[in-house]
This record gives C-alpha cells, structure tokens and sequence, in this order.
C-alpha cells in the first residue's frame, strides 16, 4: 500500500487509523493544563506579593484601592471556577457518551472501559467532527454556536486592546492567546481580567506606576495597517454558511478558517480603533439577524432555552460560555472594570 505524501496523511488521519486526531485531542488537553497552571499559578504568585506582603498599609489611598481590587479579583475567580466548572463537566460527558455510543454499550458499564479500548475508539472514532457537527445540528444548537464564536471574537479584540494599552509583552500573552483556542472564552477573559486588576497602576508602588503609566517615547510596535472588517465579515460568513454545509466536504474546512480568524486580533497589524470594533458590532449583529431569519421556520423561544439544557453536550458546552460571557460583561460594566 503507497502511504507517501498525501496519501500517508489521508491514512493517518482516517479512523480507524486516526493517530493524528488522537495526537491533536491529547495535545489540546496537555495544553489546555499547561496554559491553566501557567496562568493560574502567575496570578496566585502576582497576588500574593501584592495583598500578602508583610506591614501594614500606611497609605489609606493605595489601602483602599487594594481592597478594591482584591473584592473585583474575588469576584471575576468564582466566574472562572464556574466557567471552568460547567466547561469540565460538559466536556466530560460529551466524551464519556461518545465512548459508550462508539463501543455500543447503552448501559454505560464502567467494567466496559479500559486503557485498550480507549486508545481504539481514540483511533477509529470522529471527535472533532462529531463535536462540530452537533454545534449546527439544529437552529437552536446554531444560534448558541453563533453566539460563543462572536463572543470569542470580541472578547479577543478586547483583550488585544487592553493587551496594547497595558505594553503587555508577547510572552505574557501567549499563554493567554493559547488558552482562548482551546477552551471557552468566558474562562479565559475572567483570568485576563484579574490579570489587569494585578497590574493596576492604583495599587503598585509609585515608581512603578509612574514606569507603567509613562508614554513610550520611541514605540517599537509597527503601526496597524489592516482593518477589523475583512475578518469580521468573513468570520460572520463562515458561521452563516456552516448550518447549510453540515454534510459537505468543506465543512471542516470553514469552521478551521473560522477558528483562524479569532486569532487575529492579537497580530499587531490589526488595527484595534474603538471605531471599528463599532462598526464590527453593527455589521456581526445584521449577520445574527439574517441568521435567525434563515432558521426562524424551525426556531422558537421553548426550542433555544432547551438547547442548553438537553441539546447535547457539545452545545451546551458554547451555549453555556455565551451565557458567562455576558455575565462577565455586565460585571465588568456594573462595577468590575480595569
């Protein structure tokens, strides 16, 4: 059998010989921890040095802001727990339930599963495929999806203008960039938001403030030279046409291209102007609008609310990040901004 070139990426692509679907799942999962600890463990080791320092708060001016600070750090936490909470949960028995639907045993044995099988139905099942399939399954597993992905998408610009704004370094970032494309953005943005209250200027030394705040005389970024509106429509196209091209070959295709165009709000080329972030909104919501128009035959309010809770792990997993999302959102407009 020829295996070289394409042919061997066919081949190790295909189940039951899918060992690089197997070695993409494992790897997202190894950099899904990665990135968590990493962050995570930057952000205790931040607070700590910031609200455990020995001495007691001789200025009642930076006393106050870290209390502050310290209630919005504790606040934007138990989203992330939640967030990340609901992502476990729902992750987990989308994968438990297709493992027990791929070997065929309704029942859910526990005496079914060992480390054999697991490898063959890592090998021989469609994980990816089938998770993104049941995200455009339905109108009402459609508009959630659409929902998540723009949230993404503007959650990343928000977090590429905060990360320009604050002179934050790409090593920083990256941790952060890798995060977001593995995992719901609701937990996510919730660490990035307690990573901008730790870096405050209110409530750091004042030589250090006065370093943070200081204009860079000579900028070494390269000036922004594309705009937001060539992706924003392309990302908007992609998700309007991926309910009508769920069983074709380019399914995949468009919903990678989709996932491609969230990152692009952290290249320094983007231009980030609060003026086109407007425009993105105006155009995103005329695409959400003709989407439920497109869907509105088989869509109903009963049929939305019930896709969250019985529509399938895949969708509740998007569904249920949109809704933290937004919950962020009003947080960080009610009282929680940086």
């Amino acid at each position: 059998m020829d295996v070289s070139g394409y042919d061997a990426l066919v081949y190790y692509a295909t189940p039951p010989n899918s060992y690089i679907g197997t070695t993409v799942f494992l790897s997202y999962i190894i950099a899904a921890l990665y990135a968590t600890i990493t962050i995570v463990w930057s952000l205790y080791s931040q607070y700590a040095n910031i609200f455990h320092a020995s001495g007691l708060e001789k200025d009642e001016r930076l006393y106050a802001s870290k209390t502050a600070r310290a209630r919005h750090i504790k606040i934007y936490a138990f989203l992330a727990s939640i967030s990340f909470a609901a992502l476990s949960y729902n992750m987990l028995m989308f994968l438990i339930t297709h493992y027990y639907e791929w070997s065929g045993d309704k029942r859910g044995s526990q005496s079914n599963a060992n480390a054999d099988k697991m490898l063959r139905w890592m090998l021989d099942s469609t994980l990816f495929y089938d998770f993104a399939q049941d995200l455009v399954k339905n109108p009402p597993n459609t508009i959630w999806t659409q929902a998540a992905i723009l949230a993404t998408w503007f959650w990343n610009i928000y977090m590429g203008q905060k990360a320009r704004e604050r002179k934050y370094d790409a090593s920083m970032m990256r941790t952060y960039i890798l995060l977001s494309q593995i995992l719901p953005i609701s937990f996510t943005v919730s660490l990035f938001l307690i990573q901008l209250h730790l870096s405050s200027p209110d409530i750091m030394p004042k030589a250090a403030a006065e370093t943070l705040t200081k204009p860079d005389p000579a900028p070494k970024r390269r000036k922004p030279i594309a705009s937001l509106q060539i992706p924003n429509i392309l990302l908007n196209a992609a998700l309007l046409a991926l309910p009508a091209l769920r069983t074709d070959s380019t399914f995949m295709v468009i919903l990678s291209v989709a996932r491609a165009v969230l990152l692009l709000p952290q290249s320094q080329l983007m231009s980030l102007r609060d003026a086109d972030v407007v425009k993105c909104i105006t155009v995103s919501g005329g695409f959400a609008v003709a989407n439920a128009a497109m869907l509105r035959k088989d869509l109903t309010i009963n049929g939305l609310l019930g896709a969250i809770g019985d529509g399938g792990y895949a969708v509740k997993a998007l569904g249920w990040d949109a809704i933290l999302g937004f919950l962020v959102y009003i947080v960080l407009g009610w009282g929680g901004g940086v």
